[in-house]
């Protein structure tokens, strides 16, 4: 026996539930708000750094570049060119000048320690590797010179090759300036190799032409994201996580990484949480407590309503009535208490109610039967007309079964157990076969429970179906044209996506302009278009539809900026391939609904795929002057054993609550029926970007307007 439940306590429940949900709701929204913004702010503060860097930098590299070419227009005029470069630029520490096999026939440097002319070089790294090329940066490398970690600028002239040996102090001490809150240096930079080319926090790992090319830095950050991408990583360096992006310097293949104690971050973020938990902590505390006290009132109006309603039912109405609080609770005491004065009037009015129900009871057109399991207890007149006997005694106290065709026995017999919707039998009567609909409700009689069943005789009716059948299945159409025009305002789905969107944006601040009248207008653009392709549905099988000329690929352009957002909030890239001005004649705003049709299946397909590449491929073309769209996803295709009934009436590949099998349907019948076209679809292998996919080719084939 199924318990009964307390509803001072679920109110109770519910009360203190919401007070509890909306707290903590608050809070993590107020955390996760916290948070981000941070986040953004210390974004917005690397990505500034490193544009102060990038800049540094480039002014670094056009010195270098100015040098190599005031080197090409005096040397060797100048006997003292190198001397004097060397010792007037701190940038530069060694300028060797080789000769094609390599030899070193000129030099100078500010240190010389082990280097004479005629000594070969032709195995360095920045003779070997500038042979294809006018100049070369080479990476870091141990110098022969001064026994240093260096690194070279080396570029052509005529049959030489010029190397300068290149100091990054200056880039050094700038990139110095930048510390995070621990005091720690935010920069380091890494040669095209990995190797360490500036490092304030550690200089040793520049001595030791530390490679991290194997570190987490390059495999969770650098080799795995573009620059200016953001992302928690493992710094070895630090044995903590780290939170920051990098850069590239193009012309010379390093890496510039910037990074923040993710840790820290966290710290910084522990005030206002704890804040945030003592706010909540507060509030919850105070809604429960006027929960409570809420609840303590309602609690007592429930109980002097409870002892009223009691003692009405036990027959005492002479109960005086208690004012609530509420006055709610006072109207239906009201109530009650008028319930009380007409609660005398209508006993005296219920024996004359009953003496009208028997008359009716017998005026009826239905046949009209009161049994207990089948054995007749009353009948109506009709009953006894209806079954050609004398008087109503004939009928009481025998089995209804007497009268009922052998092959519906059974039926009745299961239906006297239960109520039952009308459902059809047969009765016989001396001999001659009625079709019947009966329909059957439990009552309570004399505190009896019996079954009160009626009978209409539909055998005429039934001959007339036939004739209603064609007139029925049009009948249906357009009621199924209806529910379609119902099922079609779903993509309203998209208004809700962008107007979400905006809100989100504008509660992280991170919303602008230029989004917001987009969004808008994608909005609005919806809405006209949902309330236009409702009417058109309406009108699905109507003749008087006008008929024009219109673009293919405008209308494809056209839906593609309406699902823009649906399809970039699932990552689904759309490539299209529109060739020629592709005019044909028919129903522009249906044409629209196959192509929603068709690339809103294709989004579901890639949505169902545990893939990280989704696209969609959409090509137009003339052939055989017709009009060719072909619109292919990577989706992994459809069954080949259900891929010819795609097109079917109320198929579907996916949940119930997901699909009504009717899109594709309708999409063939404008485009075939319509449209004099013809649509299909079949599965496609095929390679992009030297990978290969599975996927979903549909097809669509209409005939162009010829000018």
């Amino acid at each position: 026996m199924r318990k009964e439940k307390s509803l001072k306590k679920q109110i109770l429940v519910i009360l203190i539930s919401f007070s509890i949900f909306i707290a903590i709701s608050v809070g993590l929204i107020a955390m996760g708000s916290f948070y981000f913004s941070k986040l953004n702010i210390i974004e917005h503060n690397q990505k500034q750094v490193l544009f102060q860097i990038e800049s540094e930098m480039d002014k670094f590299l056009l010195k270098i570049y100015k040098i190599s070419s005031y080197i090409k227009d005096n040397y060797p005029q100048d006997n003292n060119l190198l001397k004097n470069i060397v010792d007037t630029n701190t940038n530069i520490s060694s300028i060797l000048v080789l000769n094609k096999d390599g030899i070193i026939e000129d030099f100078y440097a500010s240190t010389n320690l082990r280097i004479y002319r005629g000594f070969d070089y032709s195995n360095q790294e920045y003779f070997k590797n500038i042979k294809n090329n006018d100049d070369y940066w080479s990476n870091v490398f141990l110098s022969t010179i001064d026994e240093e970690a260096a690194i070279s600028y080396s570029f052509k002239l005529e049959d030489k090759v010029v190397v300068l040996l290149v100091q990054l102090k200056e880039i050094s001490d700038f990139i110095s300036r930048f510390k995070n809150q621990d005091n720690t240096y935010m920069v380091k930079i890494f040669d095209s190799g990995g190797t360490v080319i500036i490092n304030p926090s550690n200089p040793d790992l520049v001595l030791q032409r530390f490679n991290e090319k194997s570190q987490k830095v390059f495999t969770e950050l650098i080799d795995v994201l573009k620059p200016y991408e953001f992302k928690i990583f493992y710094s070895d360096s630090f044995s903590e996580e780290q939170y920051g992006t990098y850069t590239s310097i193009e012309k010379t293949g390093w890496k510039i990484v910037i990074r923040e104690s993710y840790e820290l971050i966290l710290q910084s973020l522990n005030n206002i949480i704890f804040g945030m938990i003592f706010s909540m902590v507060l509030f919850l505390s105070v809604s429960i407590f006027l929960s409570l006290k809420i609840s303590k009132r309602i609690f007592k109006s429930f109980d002097d309503l409870q002892q009223t309603t009691a003692s009405i039912a036990n027959g005492n109405y002479n109960i005086n009535i208690k004012k609530s609080y509420y006055n709610e609770f006072n109207i239906l005491l009201n109530s009650f208490n008028k319930m009380k004065i007409e609660i005398d009037k209508r006993e005296d009015s219920l024996e004359a109610s009953l003496s009208s129900f028997k008359s009716l009871f017998n005026s009826t057109m239905e046949v009209i039967v009161i049994h207990d399991r089948g054995i007749c207890l009353d009948a109506n007149n009709v009953a006894v007309r209806f079954l050609e006997l004398n008087s109503k005694s004939d009928l009481i106290g025998k089995n209804l079964l007497e009268f009922i065709d052998d092959k519906y026995k059974e039926l009745l017999v299961k239906n006297y157990k239960k109520n039952t919707l009308p459902y059809e039998f047969d009765i016989v009567v001396r001999g001659e076969k009625h079709t019947c609909l009966g329909q059957g409700k439990f009552i309570i009689l004399n505190k009896k429970i019996v079954k009160l069943s009626t009978i209409i005789d539909i055998t005429e009716l039934k001959a007339k179906d036939r004739l209603l059948f064609q007139q029925s299945k049009m009948a249906s159409m357009g009621e199924m044209i209806g529910n379609i025009a119902h099922q079609w305002r779903q993509p309203l789905s998209m208004i809700s996506t962008c107007a979400s969107g905006i809100k989100l944006e504008k509660e992280i601040n991170e919303i602008s302009d230029e989004r917001l009248y987009e969004s808008l207008d994608l909005i609005v653009e919806n809405t006209q278009y949902l309330s236009k392709t409702i009417d058109d549905f309406r009108n699905f099988f109507k003749a008087d539809k006008v008929i024009e000329n219109f673009c293919v690929n405008d209308s494809i352009l056209k839906v593609l900026k309406l699902l823009k957002s649906s399809l970039q909030n699932h990552n689904i890239q759309v490539e299209t391939h529109l060739k020629g001005d592709l005019i044909i004649n028919g129903y522009p705003n249906e044409f629209l609904q196959v192509l929603v049709n068709i690339i809103n299946n294709a989004k579901d397909a890639l949505i169902m795929q545990d893939i990280n590449i989704r696209f969609i491929n959409i090509k137009t073309c003339i052939k055989n002057k017709e009009c060719i769209i072909e619109i292919n996803d990577n989706g992994g295709g459809v069954d080949e054993t259900i891929i010819s009934k795609i097109f079917d009436p109320y198929f579907t590949t996916k949940h119930k609550s997901q699909g009504t099998g009717i899109g594709l349907y309708m999409s063939h019948q404008i485009v075939a029926e319509h449209m004099k076209g013809s649509i299909y679809a079949k599965n496609i292998e095929f390679k992009k970007d030297k990978e290969n996919y599975n996927g979903c080719s549909l097809i669509i084939i209409l005939p162009i307007v010829e000018s």
